[in-house]
C-alpha cells in the first residue's frame, strides 16, 4: 500500500530522494546541494567521522594531520558546491570513501558503497574546483581497496586514481602493495587544471578489471596499463593533502558512480 499524503505519494517520492538519483539502480548522482549532518572529529589526527547528506549520499571522512575544531574544520557551503578544503594547514588534509572496511555495507541500489572486481563494470566521477592549484601536494579521486585507511595514499594496497598536483594531472596505481606507479597524462583540450577551474575526473572498471580514465569525459593519453586483481572489493575515495599554509578551495560540485 502507498503512503498517502493530501491524495498522492508524496512521502514516497521524499523518501526516493534521500538515496540518491532514482535514474540509477546502483549509485547515483550527488550534487552537494546542502550542508551534510557531520560528526565530531574533534581535530585530532587520523580521526574519522561521518558526512550525512540528505540525498542519501555518505561519506567516511578521515583527518590528514590535525583540523582546528570549528567551521573552518569541516566541510563549508557554497553556491556551487561544498568546500572541503578543511583549515589548510601545510601537510594536512583530508580523505573521504564510501565503505568502512569492519561494516556488512551495502552491495547493491542507489545507497552502493563498494563493488567486486569481476562481478560487473563500474565507474566513479567527481566533478569538482581547485581554487589554488599550487596548494595540492595531492588532490586523487579514484578506486580503491576497501581496507582501513592510510595515512599516506602511496600505501594502499591496491589503488587506481588521477591525480591533480600543482595543475598536472596524473594517473596513479597500486597493485599488491607495490610501489606507486604515476604517469603524467596528455590532458584534452580543456588542458592542465589551472586555478579556479572545473574539471571532471572518471575513473572506469571493466569486468575483467581493466582500469580507465576520463578527463572531462575525454580519455587522455599516456596513461599505464592497469588492472584490478579479480575478486578484490574496491569503494570511490577522494585524497587531499595541501601543498601550503593557505587554502586550496576544493569545491565538490557532483560526485556520481554506479554499474556501467
Amino acid at each position: 500500500m502507498g503512503n498517502p499524503l493530501y491524495g498522492s505519494n508524496k512521502w514516497d517520492d521524499k523518501v526516493s530522494k534521500k538515496v540518491g538519483d532514482s535514474a540509477a539502480a546502483d549509485g547515483g548522482i550527488f550534487n552537494f546541494e546542502d550542508n551534510p549532518v557531520v560528526g565530531d572529529h574533534g581535530g585530532v589526527d587520523t580521526a574519522s567521522c561521518v558526512h550525512m547528506y540528505d540525498d542519501g549520499l555518505k561519506l567516511i571522512v578521515q583527518n590528514i594531520g590535525t583540523q582546528t575544531a570549528g567551521t573552518a574544520a569541516g566541510p563549508v557551503a557554497t553556491s556551487a558546491g561544498m568546500n572541503y578544503s578543511y583549515d589548510a594547514a601545510d601537510d594536512e588534509g583530508i580523505q573521504w570513501c564510501l565503505a568502512d572496511p569492519n561494516a556488512k555495507g551495502y552491495w547493491k541500489g542507489p545507497q552502493i558503497q563498494k563493488y567486486k572486481v569481476g562481478a560487473a563494470a563500474f565507474y566513479a566521477k567527481l566533478t569538482f574546483t581547485i581554487t589554488d592549484v599550487s596548494d595540492t601536494d595531492d588532490c586523487a579521486f579514484g578506486l580503491r581497496k576497501v581496507e582501513a585507511f592510510q595515512a599516506a595514499i602511496d600505501d594502499y594496497d591496491e589503488m587506481a586514481c588521477l591525480n591533480v598536483i600543482s595543475g598536472d594531472v596524473k594517473s596513479e596505481t597500486v597493485i599488491n602493495n607495490a610501489s606507486t606507479v604515476a604517469t603524467d597524462l596528455t590532458a584534452p583540450s580543456s588542458g592542465d587544471w589551472i586555478d579556479g577551474a572545473v574539471h571532471s575526473l572518471k575513473v572506469k572498471v571493466a569486468a575483467d578489471g581493466a582500469v580507465t580514465y576520463e578527463y572531462d569525459n575525454t580519455a587522455p593519453t599516456g596513461a599505464v596499463a592497469y588492472s584490478f586483481d579479480v575478486g578484490e572489493v574496491v569503494t570511490p575515495f577522494f585524497y587531499l593533502k595541501h601543498a601550503a599554509a593557505s587554502t586550496a578551495g576544493v569545491i565538490l560540485h557532483s560526485f556520481e558512480h554506479g554499474r556501467q
